[in-house]
């Protein structure tokens, strides 16, 4: 009995020794994570404190010059308008173009609608394409492609290739255009597209002997010019080939082309043109 009850006061003595000594390490620790922990706080109250002083100030400084860049874009004593620059201009009279954009002497660069401007300038059917470009600080470039006329409509209107009708401005050498066999006068856009194609090609290389043209129902382009010269009809898909082969013909008759009132260069060939052209 008494040795049970030595070894149950040791033990007992031993285990009360040890969770003492456990609670001051644990207590000592919780101190210093605590100490830890407070100071962890400070820090990071600190750097976010500095880093959203820093951020406001960032913005504060990007509000301040975004709000006097636009002031200065705006002002116009520093960016306005005082001078329009109108490039590809031909028959087109670059003060009319620039009056025209629509756009105001004075006024701020930054408040040029660019597109406004080119808007307003394809009302005008001269105008193919326009480009607004601001150049800064006091100056807007219109770059305009101007339409090409292939032929006259009448005296006062011509017409450019891709079938809009021109009010005239200048002088030009341009075949009178007419229509002949269609349906209450009116032109299917294929055989149109292809003969106004056919007389931009023409008048690209100086072809001036044909002063009249006609287009015609089956798709033929009938061309006529000066005194004692026949009527030419051509495909227009073909009309570079048929030219050729009226200059070659013409060389070959001489003076008896003036018996002929109409050579059909559409089908076939002549005699004339298959001895020319070195044929049987």
């Amino acid at each position: 009995m008494s040795g049970l009850s030595t070894m149950h006061a040791q033990s007992t003595t031993t285990q009360i020794r040890r969770q003492g000594t456990n609670a001051k390490l644990l207590a000592a620790t919780r101190l210093e994570e605590r100490a830890q922990a407070r100071t962890r706080m400070v820090a990071d109250a600190k750097s976010v404190t500095l880093k959203v002083v820093l951020a406001i100030a960032a913005v504060a400084a990007l509000s301040a010059g975004g709000i006097y860049a636009w002031k200065t874009l705006t002002d116009p004593r520093w960016t306005g308008l005082d001078a329009i620059e109108v490039r590809g201009a031909h028959r087109l009279d670059p003060r009319a173009v620039a009056s025209e954009s629509g756009m105001v002497f004075g006024k701020g660069l930054m408040q040029v609608e660019p597109a406004k401007a080119r808007s307003l300038l394809l009302t005008d059917p001269w105008i193919l394409d326009v480009k607004v470009v601001r150049r800064w600080p006091h100056r807007v470039r219109l770059e305009v492609r101007e339409r090409v006329p292939v032929a006259r409509l009448s005296s006062e209107r011509w017409i450019s290739v891709d079938g809009t009708v021109l009010p005239r401005r200048g002088d030009a050498v341009l075949p009178l255009l007419s229509a002949k066999g269609f349906p209450r006068g009116i032109v299917p856009r294929g055989i149109a597209t292809k003969s106004l194609s056919a007389l931009e090609g023409m008048t690209g290389v100086g072809l001036k002997e044909f002063d009249q043209a006609r287009m015609l129902a089956e798709g033929g382009l009938e061309l006529s010019g000066e005194a004692g010269v026949p009527r030419i009809l051509v495909r227009p898909e073909g009309w570079n080939r048929a030219m050729a082969r009226w200059a070659a013909l013409r060389t070959e008759l001489g003076v008896n082309v003036s018996l002929f009132s109409e050579i059909d260069l559409r089908h076939g060939s002549c005699a004339g043109l298959r001895r020319v052209e070195g044929g049987v």
